[in-house]
């Protein structure tokens, strides 16, 4: 954060209406500088302020500061690899709420992740490992997929699941992976053209075997989100691509990785958006979006 006096960032809040475009592009630049640290002093700058202009203005840069600090925050968790799971699900849920407390939210995962640690022992076969994750998941903590409601993007973000308890077979799947994950489980993501599943393997999967589609042989069972966790075969998703029309590809019988699920996440909700008229909210979910196919990640993805 680019540290200013009071009288300064007095003196640019005043110039925030002025009609020359070079002085208020200067002035933007400036403010941006200050960076999310900056925010609070805004907001109480938009409080006070009666002037509509400056506030208008105001409520602009807030938001062009948060989804500067969410699109870097995505650059690094992308050049990372995308390892965590969970951190990726976080920045695409402060895309739409800034003031998410994610301390939080983590809070409430480990909870949820204790209740299933608790119920597993070495004992348990893959089957029941995955009852037991059933259990707490959609019996003891009560989450429910909605298929009827394809466009509304409130059902992709992960803190509106944790609230609501309701979902799409893509945002139940992440926490469960999430889930999963933090009781070394080997259950990963597999991207179905409008539908999202996941797979149970025989063994903890390398990161060249996610990358390359190439891990179907690994499958034990797939599991269905919006079906209470049930296990099923390959051959009903066979059955489901028949019943699409779209043609087979190997990569829907194969675990994939973080970065392409979070892809997926991102171009759903560019959708929802798209569909429901909200032109701005679309147009920044596409920048995020690109930081993919510019990062190199010239990933597959298919609507959820």
């Amino acid at each position: 954060m680019n540290q200013l006096s009071d009288k300064e960032f007095k003196a640019l809040i005043t110039l925030l209406d002025d009609n020359d475009n070079e002085v208020f592009a200067h002035v933007s630049d400036k403010i941006i500088s200050l960076g999310v640290e900056g925010i609070p002093l805004l907001e109480s700058a938009w409080e006070t302020s009666e002037n509509q202009i400056i506030q208008n203005r105001l409520e602009d840069l807030i938001n062009r500061i948060q989804f500067s600090n969410v699109k870097d925050r995505l650059i690094k968790w992308i050049n990372n690899g995308g390892v965590d799971l969970l951190e990726g699900a976080l920045l695409i849920a402060k895309f739409q709420y800034a003031d998410l407390d994610e301390f939080k939210i983590k809070q409430k995962i480990e909870s949820i992740s204790k209740n299933i640690w608790i119920e597993l022992n070495p004992a348990l076969s893959p089957l029941e490992e995955a009852h037991v994750l059933n259990h707490v998941f959609f019996q003891l903590h009560g989450f429910f997929g909605l298929q009827t409601q394809q466009y509304d993007p409130e059902l992709g973000y992960i803190n509106n699941l944790l609230d609501s308890k309701k979902g799409n077979s893509l945002s139940l799947s992440i926490l469960y992976l999430i889930l999963a994950q933090k009781n070394d489980l080997p259950i990963y993501g597999i991207n179905l053209p409008y539908h999202f599943i996941m797979a149970y393997t025989r063994k903890h999967l390398k990161k060249e075997e996610l990358d390359n589609n190439d891990a179907e042989n690994m499958v034990m069972f797939y599991i269905n989100p919006l079906n209470k966790g049930i296990a099923f075969s390959r051959s009903e998703i066979t059955h489901y691509l028949e019943q699409m029309k779209v043609k087979s590809n190997a990569k829907y019988y194969s675990p994939c990785n973080n970065l392409e699920i979070i892809k997926t996440l991102i171009y759903n909700q560019l959708s929802c958006y798209d569909q429901n008229g909200n032109a701005d909210k679309a147009h920044q979910l596409k920048e995020l979006f690109d930081l993919f196919v510019n990062g190199n990640e010239n990933l597959d993805i298919e609507e959820e």
